[in-house]
């Protein structure tokens, strides 16, 4: 024997670890030893075989071996189970349910038939048998997440929210990365109206599969209910964008466009839903309430029965029919719908007119012009508190008309708030006060009863109202006079709560109430007058000032601060600068990593000061209008009053950028950050002043930490593209800005700066076809036209210039169609010539350095490949399917950095492409990071379900994960070092050798950290420098075993036994792997020869004991078992193999016993 194997034989005694063989002996578990005979008459193939073929034919396959009763019962229940699934893919649920059964009678441990029971009792409605299923396979494996989140939508169906909730977190903490059970979560916290945490888990949801279009519906629904009908909006035309045909996404998106009053667009969108579900009553409902915002009754009464024809116990719909027909005058009709409606859902008493009061009911039969009532029966679901707070944006709405003298129409919105919240005292009131005004005293006395029933503190200011409508003697009463001041002193109080909720029209209502009431109250002036102020009608705030000063001089202070003079001229601001200095002192700056929202609430919430928020939202309405100077006055006003309230400084930064003053504006948005360091908005507001600015570095720097903190952004992402614009990166400009216009499609700017980006790279048509969608949002845009205009120019230039070297396109398709025609024949070299051809007719057309990239490649040319897409990337920086051509190349060059940077690159431009996930996961695993190599496998597998390679992927993924953990854990597993230095005694000491052995030595570090792509790579190394080192092979084979490559591991394991013929453990892996191939035979003779060689070698007994196993020589294969557990008895899948083989012998207790034993040494 060469001293070279004599070495090796000692390596070997040291070299193979457990953790490989037990991925292997696992996989034979799972796979080898449920099919049992090995040779089996029928057809196995097709009744277990690839799932594309026809149901039919395989239910008829696998009914041959399941009805067999004289087979198998392993194999009998392995064809009644995918008998049961080819009967899921035929929706048969009775006889797959049957099936199931069959299954578990043979097997009552098999929890798949169990769980895919109780997923067809679900389909069957049947949620009751479907827990009890669930509970059998949460019984039998504690850890199964599915089972979780599916018993959790059983319960949710059910109405058992909280057990739902507690069943979808624990879904969540068995497995993270179950996106269902994060949607499914946040379907249950919206049930209970905490919508912000609905909203988070939808998140979550959506990071984990953006295209869960169920999961971007229900968030836009989640928005709708917080008054975001814009973020509604953007998902909706998300999910929209993976799904066009999604009637439920159109219903919901007219729902969320009625609700801002845009009836056209509401219409259409409930249009289309109709045309893709003519069943689907959402989409009737809303079109009838953009009817009836639009005045068109008629059509409102028949959509509204539509749904009640599709969903006779829609209350919803029946009470807003009782509010169009009473404002079209069948009262008879109304009372009928009316009563209807109350019959379905009581809280609707005293909403409609029953039929008591036909007067009554004509004046509040407007309720029905807005849409939120639209959402009751969606929001029905969602929580009172949601009503609430879409009740109170109509009321503001309300109040604004009531001032602008529209008090029909305000009477209306105030009517439709209370459809909205038939609880809500305030809406009743307001109403109240708008039909006293126009003389409807019963439809006032009625609201006024009302609001006083569900408020009692409201009678004093209801009296007054009432009493004031009736005639009174001129000198009045003392009584009616201490009545009206306490009416009127309500209402200042109330004034001030009102200005924050409904914003200043609310509250110059009340103030002006309050002045008719008692003229006297100098409180009520003097508040007139601050909102007036914010008004901008600064001389009606100083007459106001000097009225509550006349009637009380004790107000002249408090006057100081408002508006004086004859000429209406605004006060003096607060001196900033004493302010400033005043606090300098004793600011400390305490960053709040929470403030990351921009929204009403968030100002709210973070504002101390009541005139501090006042400021704030009188800067947002004058930025809003255009107004910047103004606005940058009202934030100052707020920076004085509260120095470290972030939204001071942001919306004054806003204004000053607006103002082009963009050192000032920096520093403003510096201040931001400074208070919130996790407020995306300032980082993109401050990276596009930068960009302006010239610091188009710190400009990219900004823009990346706000699409880290949100990359929903769309403004992150706009930014990104400014930046990489103005660096000359037009590739990366483009590639963001399409990241933008993904986000929210109707966003005009996007679409302009991706076509200006497009035109700088020469792609006229490309930038054409961007200024033309940007027209389309904006049609009367000077600059889009222009730049359009200048684009179709340019166009027509590039083409005369081009126009005498353009390709012969007969000559070109000839080329293309020659090279694909060898490339499918393998003859790679000369596709590469047809393609070099084609590539010389057109040498601007990226597609063609492309294809000779791919020839190349074959050739095993990747320098030249490389160099053809580079080129191609040159020509069109967003071509994607060179970025993808590009990461084939790299891995082959073993280059996993710059891989992954490509797949980055393209999946960021086509996010639902599942072969992206599928490269970028593989490279992930090449590299050992096996948690983002199964994220991104588990991605391509739900982008692509039918794909056998990611599924096969991601188990490897974890079973190597597993592996490399076991590593670090089992104190039984071979040390690396062991097998280097053994390997290394007796090696000839030539340079050759000594270079062989180092790769050889890596080879095993690689592979010790689950690294098998990197560990191959330095055995081929080590091959290629000494193809006569055995251990080389060996370690290459046990590699590609683990990757699955199991034809590539057996000529390896074939070309070691060649080399080291006695060793052992060499054919007791080849055995391992044979079995995984179904090669029974083969690895039988292997298990026999190594426990010929080696008495004691575990994995000869184990494999033989399975294969007698599977051939029912039940005793012999207990015996060859129990050998290996007393050479190895903490080897966990010995225990759980005999098990299988006690349990084919009828003993239970036995077979019980070893089950135990497996999960203790933590078998699964």
């Amino acid at each position: 024997m060469s001293s070279r194997i004599g070495a090796f034989l000692r390596a070997l005694a040291g070299e193979v670890s457990r953790g490989p063989l037990m991925v292997l002996a696992g996989m034979l578990v799972l796979v080898g030893l449920n099919e049992p005979a090995l040779a089996v008459a029928k057809d196995p193939a097709l009744c277990f075989g690839d799932a594309k073929v026809a149901a039919d034919r395989r239910i008829a396959a696998c009914s041959v071996i399941a009805e067999d009763v004289t087979g198998a019962s392993s194999l009998r229940a392995k064809a009644y189970f995918f008998r049961a699934m080819a009967l899921d893919d035929k929706q048969d649920w009775d006889g797959a349910i049957a099936d199931y059964g069959e299954v578990i009678a043979l097997d009552p441990k098999q929890t798949s038939a169990y769980f895919n029971r109780g997923t067809d009792w679900s389909n069957k409605g049947d949620d009751d048998r479907a827990i009890a299923d669930f509970n059998i396979v949460i019984s039998l494996e504690p850890s199964a997440s599915d089972a979780y989140s599916s018993r959790g939508s059983a319960f949710l169906r059910k109405g058992k929210v909280d057990a739902a909730i507690l069943d979808f977190q624990q879904a969540i903490e068995a497995d993270p990365g179950n996106g269902r059970a994060h949607a499914e979560l946040g379907s249950a916290l919206a049930v209970t109206g905490e919508q912000e945490k609905a909203i988070a888990a939808y998140d979550e949801a959506i990071r984990i599969d953006p295209t869960d279009v169920t999961a971007l519906v229900n968030r836009g629904i989640a928005h709708a209910a917080k008054g975001g009908f814009d973020r509604a909006i953007a998902d909706y035309d998300t999910a929209l964008g993976i799904d066009p045909r999604s009637a439920d996404a159109y219903a919901k998106r007219g729902a969320a466009w009625a609700n801002k009053k845009e009836w056209v667009r509401a219409i259409a969108d409930a249009n289309k839903a109709i045309e893709l579900d003519a069943g689907n009553a959402d989409g009737y409902y809303y079109r009838a309430v953009a009817w009836a915002g639009k005045g068109n009754d008629e059509r409102a009464i028949a959509d509204f029965g539509q749904v009640i024809a599709l969903n006779p116990n829609d209350a919803g719909a029946w009470f807003a029919r009782s509010l169009i027909r009473a404002r079209r005058g069948n009262a008879a009709g109304a009372a009928a719908d009316c009563r209807k409606a109350i019959a379905l859902d009581p809280k609707k008493t005293g909403s409609c007119d029953a039929g008591l009061d036909v007067g009554e009911a004509v004046a509040a039969e407007t309720a029905s012009k807005t849409d939120l009532a639209s959402l009751a029966k969606q929001l029905e679901a969602t929580g009172r508190q949601i009503r609430s707070k879409e009740a109170a944006a109509q009321i503001r709405d309300a109040l604004k008309q009531q001032v602008s003298g529209d008090v029909p129409g305000a009477i209306a919105s105030f009517g439709y708030a209370i459809s909205l919240d038939p609880d809500n005292a305030e809406a009743y009131y307001d109403r109240a006060v708008a039909a006293a005004s126009q003389g409807d005293n019963a439809l006032a006395a009625s609201d006024c009863r009302r609001a006083v029933e569900l408020d009692p503190r409201r009678a004093g200011a209801c009296a007054a109202l009432m009493a004031g409508q009736k005639a009174v003697p001129a000198t009045g009463t003392s009584d009616q006079s201490a009545q009206d001041q306490a009416a009127a002193k309500i209402l200042v109080e109330r004034a001030g709560a009102r200005l924050v909720k409904y914003g200043v029209d609310g509250a110059l209502l009340d103030f002006d109430k309050a002045i008719s009431l008692d003229p006297k109250n100098a409180d009520a002036y003097l508040g007139r007058s601050r909102a007036r102020t914010l008004k901008g009608d600064q001389a009606g705030a100083a007459a106001d000032c000097r009225r509550a000063v006349e009637l009380d001089r004790a107000r002249s202070g408090s006057c100081e601060e408002q508006p004086a003079g004859d000429e209406g001229k605004a006060a003096p601001a607060p001196d900033l600068e004493q302010s400033k200095q005043a606090g300098a002192a004793s600011q400390t700056t305490h960053p709040n990593l929470s403030a990351t929202d921009d929204t009403l609430a968030a100002k709210s919430m973070e504002t101390k000061d009541q005139r501090a928020l006042q400021a704030i939202l009188g800067g947002d309405a004058w930025l809003d209008m255009g107004k910047y100077d103004k606005a940058v006055g009202s934030y100052d006003v707020m920076i004085a009053l509260e120095p470290d309230n972030r939204f001071g400084y942001f919306g004054r930064g806003r204004a000053r950028a607006a103002t082009r003053d963009y050192g000032q504006a920096i520093a403003d948005f510096d201040r931001v950050i400074q208070l919130a360091p996790n407020f995306a908005p300032a980082y993109s507001r401050r990276g596009l002043a930068k960009v302006t600015s010239g610091d188009v570095d710190g400009a990219l720097a900004d823009c990346d930490r706000a699409a880290t903190l949100d990359p929903k952004a769309r403004d992150a992402h706009y930014c990104k593209g400014m930046a990489s614009h103005a660096k000359g990166d037009a590739g990366r400009a483009i590639a963001a800005y399409t990241v933008a216009i993904g986000i929210d499609p109707k966003a005009d700017a996007s679409y302009y700066a991706r076509g200006m980006a497009r035109a700088d790279s020469k792609d006229y048509a490309g930038a054409i076809a961007d200024f033309d969608e940007a027209l389309k949002l904006d049609p009367g845009n000077g600059d889009y036209a222009v730049a359009r205009k200048a684009a179709v120019a340019a166009k027509g230039e590039n083409e005369a210039a081009t126009a005498e070297t353009a390709p012969d396109p007969v000559a070109l398709a000839a080329a293309l169609e020659r090279g694909d025609a060898f490339y499918r024949k393998r003859k790679y070299d000369r596709a590469a010539t047809e393609y070099s051809r084609a590539v010389a007719l057109a040498p601007n057309e990226p597609s063609n350095y492309s294809a000779r990239a791919r020839a190349r490649m074959q050739q095993g040319d990747y320098d030249g490949a490389l160099a053809d897409v580079n080129r191609a990337l040159e020509i069109d920086p967003s071509y994607i399917t060179a970025y993808h051509a590009r990461a084939l190349i790299l891995i082959k060059k073993r280059e996993p950095e710059k891989v992954i940077a490509d797949y980055n690159r393209a999946i960021e431009m086509k996010p639902d492409f599942a072969p992206l996930y599928f490269g970028r996961g593989s490279t992930w695993y090449s590299i050992g990071d096996f948690d983002r190599a199964a994220a991104d496998l588990d991605r391509a597998l739900r982008l692509d379900p039918k794909s056998d390679m990611a599924r096969q992927g991601r188990k490897l993924a974890m079973a190597a994960k597993k592996k490399a953990l076991a590593s670090k854990t089992s104190g039984g597993m071979a040390r690396h070092s062991d097998r280097q230095t053994a390997a290394s005694d007796e090696a000839p000491q030539t340079r050759g050798s000594e270079s062989a052995q180092s790769f050889f030595t890596r080879g095993n570090a690689l592979y010790d950290k689950g690294n098998y792509d990197g560990a191959i790579a330095q055995f081929e190394q080590a091959i290629a420098l000494d193809p006569g080192f055995a251990p080389s092979y060996y370690g290459r084979a046990q590699s590609f075993a683990l990757k699955g490559d199991y034809d590539r591991a057996l000529a390896d394991y074939d070309k070691t036994i060649s080399l080291a013929p006695a060793e052992a453990k060499v054919y007791a892996d080849r055995g391992l792997v044979r079995m995984g191939q179904h090669d029974g035979a083969g690895a039988y003779s292997d298990f026999e020869k190594a426990l010929s060689l080696d008495p004691k070698n575990v994995y000869g007994y184990f494999g033989r004991g399975v294969i007698r196993t599977t051939t029912a020589d039940y005793d012999g294969a207990i015996a060859d078992l129990s050998k290996a557990i007393k050479l190895d008895p903490k080897f966990a899948g010995l225990y759980k193999a005999r098990s299988r083989a006690w349990e084919a012998k009828g003993n239970h207790q036995r077979a019980e016993a070893d089950r135990k034993k497996a999960l203790s040494l933590g078998a699964e």
